[in-house]
């Protein structure tokens, strides 16, 4: 998100890209689910180790679909609970 942040206002991609508010919203909804529940790790190590998530995806991808994942799994919830949206 930090970063995401600077790329918007610091490095001037709001001006450059004529961002509006809703753009900018997503942007950072797409970087917060970027990572959201990253373990730490890379693809490889989860493949090499054999770990749940490597099992789960099937090596293939395993962090990109954890993440993906993981937030449609937080909005579905949100939904329910508290739509912040």
């Amino acid at each position: 998100m930090q970063v995401t942040h600077s790329i918007v206002y610091n490095c001037g991609l709001k001006e450059m890209c004529s961002m509006t508010d809703l753009d900018i919203l997503l942007v950072f909804i797409s970087g917060a689910a970027h990572d959201i529940d990253h373990p730490g790790t890379n693809n490889v190590y989860e493949t090499k180790t054999r770990s749940k998530l490597s099992l789960l995806y099937n090596d293939a991808a395993v962090l990109e679909n954890h993440h993906t994942a993981s937030f449609f799994f937080l909005l579905e919830n949100i939904q329910h609970e508290c739509n912040v949206f």
